[in-house]
């Protein structure tokens, strides 16, 4: 493969591994926000003027859903308006696009999985800037395709699986010694598609190598709490700890969570593209390479 990739977000969660699997096979570089702001239209236009990608993938994205309720004018910015200034420049050049966006563009309250087609209703900012990015990209590219995504977790930044086992070593660290320990609080009663970065850099090269446009879900099969996530953990790795199902209303989010927003794989699994796997699968193999920071 000869294409010239452009990876925006490179040292985010997503970025890392996208940059890290596509340099294997493109002619791929990752850009940070030190190097490239997407809120600059005018420097955005004139980077991709310069590096002429064949795809720009885009990946750079405010993604903390509680500073993004606190500051909804820089989540505006970066999400909705950052992306717009990428599609503009890739419509420029005539280059394709991939965004990503989120399962919280939908409010949660379907019953039943999410597909391209339902209806969207984010209910905080993080939700509703990703949409407007969504909207705004499709009205000036054509050659786009966005992925929706889930809940995700990797190696190269702190996320619910990674904070999961720090928190849970501590504990069986105090148990081992005989000390007394709390029960580790989760929330209980919110279910979406627990997805790893990894999965999600190998169907992208799917997405690239087959030109799929439009709107994809792209999540693990099936679906857990948050809860149930982290029993599934300690099992693995045979730590017997107390959990505490709690709500995610009593959590102290600053930002409202939507309650199941589980992604169906609709469009992957009829073009039969899909390398989405069940979420276990995906959990089981990450927690038997993830070598984490000690916490001394």
């Amino acid at each position: 493969m000869h294409e010239k990739i452009l990876i925006t977000g490179a040292t985010g969660m997503l970025g890392k591994e996208l940059v890290t699997l596509l340099k294997k096979q493109y002619r791929a570089m990752g850009v940070s926000s030190a190097q490239f702001d997407i809120r600059d239209a005018g420097a955005v236009k004139e980077f991709l003027g310069k590096m002429r990608p064949d795809i720009v993938i885009h990946a750079a994205a405010m993604v903390n859903v509680d500073g993004c309720e606190t500051d909804p004018e820089t989540a505006r910015a970066v999400n909705a308006v950052g992306t717009e200034n990428v599609a503009r420049a890739c419509a420029d050049i005539g280059c394709r696009m991939i965004y990503y966006s989120t399962d919280y563009v939908f409010d949660g309250t379907k019953g039943s999985a999410y597909h391209e087609e339902d209806a969207t209703n984010p209910i905080n900012v993080y939700g509703k800037t990703k949409l407007e990015g969504e909207n705004r990209a499709l009205g000036i590219l054509e050659n786009l395709c966005i992925m929706r995504i889930s809940w995700l977790y990797g190696a190269a930044r702190e996320n619910f699986v990674t904070r999961t086992l720090t928190e849970g070593r501590k504990r069986y660290r105090a148990m081992l010694k005989g000390e007394k320990i709390e029960p580790l609080a989760i929330v209980s009663d919110q279910y979406s598609c627990p997805t790893w970065t990894f999965d999600i850099a190998e169907q992208t090269v799917n997405i690239i190598e087959n030109n799929i446009t439009g709107v994809i879900h792209a999540a693990s099969e099936n679906a857990c709490s948050r809860f149930s996530l982290a029993e599934y953990i300690f099992e693995e790795i045979s730590w017997d700890l107390p959990l505490k199902p709690i709500p995610v209303a009593s959590y102290g989010f600053k930002a409202p969570r939507p309650l199941k927003t589980q992604l169906e794989n609709h469009r992957l699994n009829e073009l039969n593209l899909s390398i989405m796997r069940d979420y276990r699968e995906a959990v089981r193999e990450f927690l038997g390479m993830y070598k984490a920071p000690d916490d001394k």
